[in-house]
Parts: C-alpha cells; sequence; structure tokens
C-alpha cells in the first residue's frame, strides 16, 4: 500500500498527495478559522486519521468534486459538519448542499468559492477557487472513457473552457498531476487546442 504525504501549499492549504495502491485522489485541507475544508477525501485508509489531527477542534467541511470513489470513498469514515457537491454527487451521498449557483464563504483568511464545473469527465462536477488565488479542479478538466476512447463532449468542452476564463486565480490544481499546480495560462492553451480539433456534426472530440 502506498503511503500518504502532506504538502503545504501556503500556511493555510495543504494536500494529502495522491496514490496509485489504492487509487485515491490529492486531498486538499484549507483551515479556516470556524472549520476545517477538504476538497474531496480520497479513497485511502490512513486520510480520516490525517483529517483528525489537523481539524484541532474545528467542524470540517466537505466540497466534493465528482463522484469517483477515488475522491469520496474515505467520506463515511470522516466526521463532516456539511458537504457540498453536485446533484450527480448527492445520488452517492444522500445529504448536504447541492451546488447549483456559485457560492461565496468567507471563514477567517479564507475566501471561499464554490462552482458547477461542466466536464466530459462526470457529470455534475464541482469546483472550489481560494483566496482567488488557487482553483482546484478535480478531474474536471480530464476526458471521459467511452468505448475504449478517451473524449470529450465538444459542446461541454466549450461551456468549461468560458467558465474557467472567469476564474480570477492562476493556479489551476487538477487532481492525480505532478506536480500539483498547472498555470492557469498553460490549462487553457491546453484545453483550446483540444477544442480546435472539433469536427463539424461530430459530438465528440478524440485525444
Amino acid at each position: 500500500m502506498d503511503k500518504c504525504n502532506i504538502i503545504r501549499l501556503n500556511n493555510l492549504i495543504s494536500y494529502i498527495s495522491p496514490t496509485e495502491n489504492p487509487l485515491s485522489a490529492n486531498v486538499v485541507m484549507i483551515q479556516g478559522k470556524e472549520a476545517l475544508w477538504l476538497y474531496d477525501v480520497g479513497n485511502h485508509p490512513d486520510i480520516p486519521q490525517i483529517i483528525e489531527q489537523f481539524r484541532d477542534g474545528r467542524n470540517v467541511n466537505v466540497i466534493l468534486s465528482h463522484f469517483h470513489e477515488d475522491h469520496t470513498g474515505s467520506l463515511p469514515d470522516i466526521s463532516c459538519n456539511e458537504i457540498y457537491q453536485g446533484k450527480y454527487t448527492y445520488r452517492h451521498t444522500g445529504r448536504g448542499v447541492v451546488v447549483q449557483d456559485d457560492i461565496y464563504i468567507q471563514d477567517g483568511d479564507v475566501s471561499l468559492h464554490i462552482f458547477s464545473l461542466p466536464s466530459s469527465h462526470a457529470k455534475g462536477c464541482v469546483a472550489l477557487e481560494v483566496n482567488e488565488e488557487w482553483c482546484f479542479l478535480g478531474d474536471g478538466l480530464y476526458a471521459m472513457q467511452k468505448y475504449g476512447h478517451n473524449l470529450y463532449n465538444t459542446g461541454i468542452l466549450k461551456e468549461e473552457i468560458n467558465v474557467l476564463q472567469n476564474v480570477k486565480a492562476e493556479k489551476f490544481m487538477l487532481s492525480h498531476r505532478t506536480p500539483f499546480e498547472k498555470p492557469k495560462g498553460i490549462i487553457m492553451r491546453w484545453l483550446g487546442e483540444i477544442y480546435d480539433r472539433r469536427v463539424k456534426g461530430e459530438v465528440y472530440i478524440e485525444v
């Protein structure tokens, strides 16, 4: 079994590294005054204990990027006060807040912007912008796997690009990637190049 490592981004934000065995996504820990905020909870048995060490008596609030198990598997073992998620993820959790409109929360020195993200990878993805500096995107920028192919839905990709263009943060954080942080400009060019491969009349773009 792979070991979880804790990496610090600044004095307010750290993350638990992703693992391959078991498959577990990045778990972002954001230290507000009233709550410890988590973006995704991963799927590794060591994660709940790490969360307890970081909560420091505060509430724990969870934002789930989407419903895949490597992002949500640890949820039953984490004591949390609130969950923010898309409607398709809510079908798996059965509790919490369904993100429909943009949500803005101030918790001490932490400014949170929770918003829906159109995505080919999974329905109902949710992203998190922190202090207009960091934007956590989960797997939302990746393709879907269908019939043995990696595909983007052309219309959804266009919607996603439009949403991301309005994000103020310049640091985009993509789960499972090393390094975790990618410059917004590079990511926008990458998505634009994929969109430019579209063929008129075709629903999907293969990558």
